[in-house]
């Protein structure tokens, strides 16, 4: 990395990719390298394609540099750009300024867009992008090692994705708070509880799961949470109610002798979801699924006018229920 960043500048770059920490490191050592050069950052220009056209950017590059150093000429969601405004900076592209370097910056561009050939021809196009979701994890390990020399097992960096989402700059800020935490010691999956804070989507998933596995402090302390964080109870019965409809779906594909993969095409979902609907399914068995929709069934009519209890407590009376059937 020290070795390549000595190398001579390019007169351009396109920088692309959702690899936001990645794309952020990049940026980060092309301003540190422009100011170590002349001492301040007067040489680093910074635009927006959504708002700045291509003729201001090509006249930021044109402009002489300060104190005889590079002049950074920076340029993000430079897919926001017209066909005219690309044509403009690629004919800049074929006689670039020598005391600059043009970087322009976007998420994604197709293939055969015009800047991505004249940047091939005239500058040096980069790519970073982001791991899959199932790829997370691994991805988790390796900037834990490589940012923090921090040790952290699979199946602790899976549980900090299934908390945390797929986020990249919070998983990582999730990271460094644990390497705070722990020191030097291996990260548990209690201090990843402890200390991580999870997303909606999480705790959602922690309550269907919970609830689908007769896991019954774990049930309500999700619930809780939910509640406290401003969730409405009938929007959280409804996700419960949809939960137990999918699994009496896949209890029956799954009689019918339908594969994980079937099962997948046929909800059209992820096949994580979906490996959670088969074990939940499997454990609970035709009947239990059923026993629990019927107590569904009942909460729905009384959320629906045929009780009289505020519907957080007909939601704390349903899980208890569930749990019970």
């Amino acid at each position: 990395m020290t070795h390549a960043a000595r190398r001579p500048l390019k007169p351009a770059y396109l920088i692309l990719g959702d690899d936001l920490p990645k794309v952020e490191t990049a940026l980060k050592r092309l301003r540190t390298r422009i100011k170590e050069q002349s001492g301040s950052d007067l040489n680093i220009d910074e635009f927006d394609a959504s708002v700045d056209p291509g003729s201001q950017v090509v006249n930021a590059a044109n402009t002489l540099a300060f104190l005889g150093g590079t002049r950074l000429v920076l340029v993000e969601e430079v897919q926001a750009w017209l066909k005219a405004d690309k044509e403009v900076v690629a004919a800049y592209l074929r006689s670039p300024a020598p005391d600059a370097c043009l970087v322009l910056v976007a998420e994604k561009l197709p293939a055969g867009d015009l800047l991505r050939a004249a940047m091939r021809e005239h500058g040096d196009v980069l790519e970073f992008m982001a791991p899959k979701e199932r790829q997370l994890p691994g991805w988790l390990v390796e900037a834990a090692a490589s940012r923090l020399q921090m040790s952290l097992g699979i199946n602790e960096a899976r549980l900090i994705v299934q908390r945390c989402g797929a986020n990249q700059a919070i998983l990582l800020r999730e990271l460094e708070k644990l390497h705070t935490y722990a020191g030097n010691r291996a990260v548990t999956t209690d201090d990843i509880r402890l200390l991580t804070t999870p997303t909606i989507e999480a705790n959602i998933f922690n309550l269907l799961d919970s609830l689908a596995l007769n896991r019954g402090s774990e049930t309500f302390a999700a619930a809780a949470e939910l509640l406290a964080s401003g969730e409405a109870p009938a929007g959280l019965f409804n996700r419960i109610l949809r939960h137990f409809q999918n699994l009496s779906r896949v209890a029956a594909m799954r009689d019918e002798g339908m594969s994980q993969e079937a099962i997948r095409t046929e909800l059209k979902m992820k096949p994580y979801p979906v490996r959670k609907l088969v074990e939940q399914s499997t454990a609970l068995g035709t009947d239990g699924i059923a026993r629990r929709l019927a107590a569904l069934a009942d909460t729905d009519a009384r959320m629906k006018g045929m009780g009289a209890l505020p519907d957080e407590m007909e939601l704390q009376l349903c899980l208890g229920r569930v749990l019970g059937a």
